[in-house]
C-alpha cells in the first residue's frame, strides 16, 4: 500500500533534501535520505525501495549516472529526476534512459503534482510486480514438468515439444477431446523465444466462414453492414507471438486456400481493405480428427495439411497410457483439495479407475477426481465414492477397428453395467435382480462383491 511505500530521496543540497523528505513524510511515506549517489546505492542495496527521487546535479555521481546504475541493477524501481537546470533535451534524454518522470525545481511550487507523480510511480511498480508474478505463474503452469506422464508415448511427446519450442516451425497437434492439446500448445509457446509476446487462440469450429474470416484478418470500416469501425484480426493481434488455430479441421475449403497463402507469404488483407499487412506469427494448430483422413476424404487441402504439420504431434488417449493414471490422479487430488487439507485415495480406487473407458480422457478424469474430492468422507477417496453411473456410459465398451481389444475387460465392463442397471431397477432387491438376470442370488452376491457395487448414498 502507498502508506507503507519506501522512497529514497537523493540530493547533495541539505536544505532541498530536508524539504523533500519532510513533504513525503507528511504524506505518509517511509522516506530514506541520501546526500549523494554513492550513499544512495548503499541504501538501495540494504533496503526495499519503491521509488527513487534524485537530483540531477550532484558532484560525485550525477542523477543521470545514478539512473543508469539503478536501471542496470534494479530495473523495476521507478526513478524521478529533479533539477533546477531543466531543459527539453535533458527531459527527453532522461526518459529515453528509463526515468519515470522529469521534474523541475523548486518542487514546492507544484507540490500536489509532485505527490501525484510519486503515487503513480508506486502504483506502476505494484502493477509491474503483479504482471511479473502472473507471468511467472503462467510460465510455471505451462512448463513441461506440469504436463503429467511417463508413458513411452508421452515421453516421446515431451522430447518433441522440447525440440520444436526452440524453433518457429508450424505444429499440428492431433488427439481426442480431453487429451490436453491446448495445454501442449501453450507449453510450446511459453517455452519458446516468443514467450513475452502475445498468445492468441481462435476456435475455428465456433464461427461461420464469414465471421471466421473477419476474426482471423479483421475488417475495414464500412466493409459490410455493421462494420462501424476498423478492427484488427487475430493474426495481427498475435504479431511476433503465437496463434493457436483450435479445431483447424473445421475451416471450410474456401478459407483454407486463403489461410495457406497467408502462412506462406506472411501477409494478409483485412476484409474490405486492398492494402496488405505484414505479420510475423508462429502457428500451432489443433484438431480432434485425423487430418490425414480428412485430406483423403476431400475435406481438407493436402498442401495446407503439409504446411501446418511441419511438426506433427499426436497425443495418446488416456486408455492407451493407463500407467500414467496414478500420477494424474495424485496431481488432480492435490489441485482440488480445499484449504490445503490432504486427501488420500485408496489403492483399490485407483485400480478401479483403470477399468473405465475414459472417453473424455484426462479432462474427464479431472472432473471425476474433483467430484470425489468434494464428496469423499474423512478426506479419503474410496471405491464406493466412484461415480459409477457417470463412468459406465453406453459407449464404455470401445471396440477399435485396429489394434488390440481387451476382451475380458470389455466383458467385465458390460457385466458390471448390466448388474448395476438391474439393481437400480429393483431398488437393490437382490432376489428380484438375480431373477431378472437369470442367475442365482449367490452368483449375484459374488459379482456385487467383485465389482464393489453399493447403492449411491444420498449426499
Amino acid at each position: 500500500m502507498t502508506s507503507q511505500a519506501s522512497i529514497l530521496v537523493v540530493d547533495d543540497e541539505p536544505n532541498s533534501l530536508f524539504g523533500i523528505c519532510e513533504v513525503l513524510t507528511d504524506e505518509g511515506f517511509n522516506v530514506l535520505p541520501a546526500g549523494n549517489g554513492k550513499e544512495a546505492l548503499e541504501l538501495l542495496h540494504a533496503n526495499p525501495i519503491n521509488v527513487i527521487v534524485t537530483d540531477e546535479k550532484m558532484p560525485d555521481l550525477s542523477g543521470m549516472e545514478l539512473l543508469a546504475e539503478i536501471k542496470k541493477n534494479y530495473p523495476n524501481i521507478p526513478v524521478i529526476l529533479i533539477t533546477a537546470y531543466g531543459s527539453v533535451s535533458m527531459a527527453v534524454e532522461s526518459l529515453k534512459r528509463g526515468a519515470f518522470y522529469f521534474f523541475e525545481k523548486p518542487i514546492f511550487n507544484n507540490l500536489e503534482r509532485f505527490v501525484t507523480i510519486i503515487r503513480k510511480a508506486i502504483k506502476t511498480q505494484e502493477m509491474e510486480k503483479e504482471i511479473d508474478s502472473l507471468r511467472r505463474e503462467v510460465t510455471e503452469k505451462y512448463s513441461f514438468p506440469n504436463i503429467i506422464g511417463n508413458h513411452p508415448k508421452m515421453v516421446e511427446v515431451f522430447e518433441t515439444i522440447g525440440k520444436v519450442s526452440k524453433t518457429d516451425a508450424t505444429i499440428l497437434i492431433q488427439g481426442e477431446s480431453g487429451t490436453g492439446k491446448d495445454l501442449i500448445a501453450k507449453a510450446i509457446h511459453y517455452n519458446s523465444s516468443r514467450r513475452e509476446k502475445p498468445l492468441v487462440t481462435v476456435n475455428c469450429g465456433a464461427l461461420t466462414e464469414s465471421l471466421l474470416t473477419t476474426e482471423l484478418f479483421g475488417h475495414k470500416r464500412g466493409a459490410f453492414t455493421g462494420a462501424v469501425k476498423d478492427t484488427i484480426g487475430r493474426f495481427q493481434a498475435a504479431h511476433e507471438g503465437t496463434l493457436i488455430l483450435d479445431e483447424i479441421s473445421e475451416i471450410v475449403v474456401n478459407l483454407q486456400k486463403t489461410l495457406l497463402r497467408v502462412i506462406e507469404e506472411k501477409e494478409f488483407e483485412r476484409v474490405g481493405d486492398s492494402r496488405s499487412t505484414k505479420v510475423d506469427v508462429r502457428i500451432i494448430s489443433t484438431t480432434n480428427r485425423n487430418l490425414r483422413e480428412e485430406v483423403v476424404k476431400g475435406n481438407f487441402r493436402e498442401d495446407l495439411y503439409y504446411r501446418l504439420g511441419i511438426v506433427p504431434i499426436t497425443l495418446p488417449p488416456l486408455r492407451e497410457r493407463l500407467s500414467d493414471l496414478p500420477l494424474l490422479v495424485k496431481h488432480f487430488i492435490k489441485k482440488f483439495q480445499e484449504n490445503n487439507v490432504p486427501i488420500k485415495i485408496e489403492p483399490e480406487a485407483i485400480e478401479r479407475l483403470k477399468t473405465f473407458p475414459w472417453s473424455g480422457n484426462v479432462r474427464e478424469l479431472a472432473n471425476v477426481i474433483q467430484q470425489m474430492a468434494v464428496f469423499c468422507r474423512d478426506h479419503t477417496i474410496r471405491v464406493e465414492d466412484l461415480p459409477y453411473q457417470q463412468l459406465l456410459k453406453a459407449d464404455e465398451v470401445r471396440v477399435e477397428n485396429k489394434g488390440k481389444v481387451h476382451l475380458m475387460r470389455a466383458i467385465e465392463h458390460l457385466e458390471k453395467k448390466t448388474i448395476l442397471a438391474k439393481l437400480k431397477e429393483t431398488n437393490w432387491n437382490q432376489g428380484k435382480t438375480a431373477q431378472l438376470l437369470g442367475i442365482t442370488r449367490k452368483m449375484l452376491a459374488n459379482r456385487i462383491n467383485k465389482y464393489h457395487l453399493k447403492p449411491l448414498r444420498k449426499r
